[in-house]
């Protein structure tokens, strides 16, 4: 079995009407040198980068960070811990919150 090397494709995932490509990488440089330093799939930063659903609600994933309407133990805070965090397709899913909704107007 090959190893996967940063830059791979590790998958294309269509998540409520966008599609998001999955590479293997770092989410770090210094994960490069740690001592388990094959390269894992990296997702999406949506937090500092947001998509929307076209009923637009917040397109995350279930290891992003929280943001301040997060309900939850702020110990364990990810949003796949959330009761707001509606599961998706692989690690993706929806903000359910409707603070977080945008209008469309």
């Amino acid at each position: 079995m090959n190893k996967a090397r940063e830059g791979d494709l590790y998958g294309i995932v269509n998540v409520y009407g966008k599609i998001f490509e999955i590479r293997y990488g770092y989410y770090e440089d210094y994960e490069r040198n740690s001592k388990y330093n094959d390269p894992v799939p990296v997702y999406p930063d949506l937090y500092k980068s947001p998509e929307y659903s076209n009923e637009g609600y917040p397109i995350v994933t279930q290891m992003q960070v929280v943001c301040e309407h997060y309900s939850g133990n702020l110990t364990e805070g990810r949003c796949g811990l959330c009761p707001h965090f509606q599961k998706g397709e692989r690690l993706f899913g929806l903000c359910k919150c409707s603070k977080r909704q945008k209008s469309s107007k």
